[in-house]
C-alpha cells in the first residue's frame, strides 16, 4: 500500500502526467527494496484504480482520460503547495462582482443582493471539457486580491484559494470544509458549457471551505458530464 499510495500522490499531483510511463516492476522492486511480486501487484491496484493502463509497452498513466478531481483534493493540493488543476487547462468564462443570489446568499452568509465575487470556468482534458464550476467568494477580497475580478488564468496554478492564501494569508480550515453531490439532468447552461445535450446525466455537487473564525472564503457549484469519474483519495 505504500507503493500505491505514493504513485497515486504523484499522478494526482501532475508529477507523472497522462502518457507518461512509470518505471518497469524491476525497477520499483529495487528501487523500493521490494518482491517482484509485491511490485507487480501494487501496479494491478493502480490500474483498477484506474491510474494507469498496462501492455507490453510498460505502464502508462491514464488518470484523466476518465477522472477528474474533487473539491476536496483540490483543497488539499493547495494546502501542500500543488497545482489546484495539474492535468488540464482552466478556461475562465467569466470573473465580476454580482448581486448574491439567494442560495449563494445562504452558504456565504451574506445578505441577498450583496455584492460578490462570481468566477465561471470549465476544466479541459485536451480539448474535451470534464468540469464546469462556479466559484462564489465574499465581496470584500476585491479590493485585496483585484485579479479574481479578472478571466486571466490565475497565475501560479494555485487557483483562487491559493491566491487568497497568498495575497491575505486566509485559508480555508481543515476539517471545517463540507461537499454534497447529486445526479441530475443538465441544464441549458451547463449542457452548453460541458458541450453536451440539455437533460442529460450530470453529477452536480458544492463545496464550502470556511476558515477558522467561520467566514466562508469559498462557495463553489460544479457540474460533471456522465462516464466522468471523480478522483477521492
Amino acid at each position: 500500500m505504500q507503493l500505491v499510495n505514493h504513485y497515486r500522490d504523484v499522478i494526482a499531483a501532475g508529477d507523472l502526467r497522462d502518457g507518461e510511463r512509470l518505471p518497469t516492476v524491476r525497477e520499483i522492486s529495487e528501487q523500493w527494496k521490494v518482491a517482484y511480486t509485491t511490485a507487480a501487484k501494487a501496479l494491478r491496484q493502480l490500474a483498477a484504480d484506474g491510474l494507469v493502463s498496462t501492455s507490453k509497452q510498460g505502464t502508462i498513466v491514464t488518470f484523466m482520460e476518465n477522472n477528474t478531481f474533487s473539491p476536496a483534493d483540490r483543497l488539499r493540493s493547495v494546502g501542500r503547495g500543488r497545482r489546484i488543476y495539474p492535468h488540464g487547462a482552466s478556461k475562465i468564462i467569466s470573473a465580476a462582482l454580482v448581486d448574491a443570489p439567494q442560495h449563494v446568499a445562504d452558504a456565504l452568509d451574506v445578505e441577498p443582493g450583496e455584492q460578490v465575487i462570481r468566477r465561471e470556468r470549465v476544466t479541459m482534458h485536451g480539448d474535451v471539457p470534464v468540469t464546469w464550476s462556479v466559484t462564489w467568494m465574499p465581496g470584500d477580497l476585491a479590493e485585496q486580491v483585484p485579479e479574481l475580478l479578472s478571466p486571466a488564468p490565475i497565475p501560479g496554478g494555485g487557483g483562487t484559494i491559493g491566491l487568497v492564501k497568498e495575497k491575505t494569508g486566509r485559508f480555508p480550515k481543515a476539517g471545517l470544509d463540507s461537499y454534497r453531490e447529486c445526479a441530475t439532468r443538465a441544464t441549458a447552461l451547463v449542457a452548453e458549457r460541458l458541450g453536451i445535450a440539455e437533460g442529460d446525466p450530470v453529477l452536480v455537487g458544492e463545496n464550502t471551505w470556511p476558515e477558522e473564525s467561520g467566514v466562508v472564503l469559498e462557495f463553489g457549484e460544479y457540474a460533471i458530464p456522465e462516464n466522468q469519474w471523480v478522483y477521492v483519495k
